[in-house]
């Protein structure tokens, strides 16, 4: 496991990249975009530039665009970027730009689509995680999010959304295999059932929660 905020799909990926001009796409304000949804733009150039260097086609860019975005964290972006894999593993050139975006093997893009139609935190390296997807919060003096060590967290449901006790305070972690984002809660939130077999994890010595999935599969 890594001892700092961040998902574990992301080690060993290019934390930034430089894409190439593309005609009818402005980088700068694409990058800016993505801040603002939530993801990181130097991930997401760096996604974008892998793509590229697999395909040059025109047809693909916004579809490759909108994956990139995705990839970099950008939470809200989930189902349009699903729905542009589709799209794009249909096609040979598509296909490897797709799995290049995702930094995955391109013999793993179909079960990665499929499985992530029901299993949000599903990535082809999650097993040997011991189903550990993502650490979330951290000290603020370093930089984090917390004041004191988060100590308890629940599933509000089934949607990748979570309550995480840290001090006095509670907050609601929204997050899926690329992204997270937490927010304070004015109280602490009714538990909702899930059926999802995730769960949070809170370690004693540990400002970080964890994202665990129990199938570990």
């Amino acid at each position: 496991m890594i001892r700092r905020p961040g998902h574990l799909a992301n080690r060993g990926v290019p934390a930034s990249g430089a894409p190439q001009p593309v005609a009818g796409l402005d980088l700068a304000v694409a990058a800016r975009n993505v801040r603002a949804a939530g993801g990181d733009a130097g991930r997401f150039g760096a996604s974008l530039a892998a793509a590229q260097q697999r395909d040059a086609a025109p047809e693909h860019t916004v579809a490759l665009a909108g994956l990139a975005a995705w990839r970099s964290g950008a939470l809200a972006l989930r189902e349009d970027a699903l729905a542009r894999l589709d799209v794009l593993r249909a096609d040979a050139a598509g296909r490897r730009a797709a799995a290049a975006a995702l930094f995955l093997a391109e013999d793993a893009i179909d079960e990665f689509a499929e499985r992530q139609r029901t299993d949000r935190f599903w990535w082809p390296g999650r097993a040997d995680a011991r189903g550990y997807v993502c650490a979330v919060g951290g000290f603020r003096g370093l930089g984090g999010t917390w004041t004191s060590a988060p100590d308890a967290g629940h599933p509000l449901g089934d949607a990748g959304v979570f309550a995480i006790r840290a001090g006095a305070d509670w907050w609601r972690l929204d997050a899926d295999v690329w992204g997270a984002r937490l927010a304070r809660l004015d109280a602490q939130p009714r538990a909702a059932a899930s059926a999802s077999g995730t769960s949070i994890v809170c370690l004693a010595d540990s400002y970080l929660a964890w994202v665990h999935a129990g199938d570990a599969a």
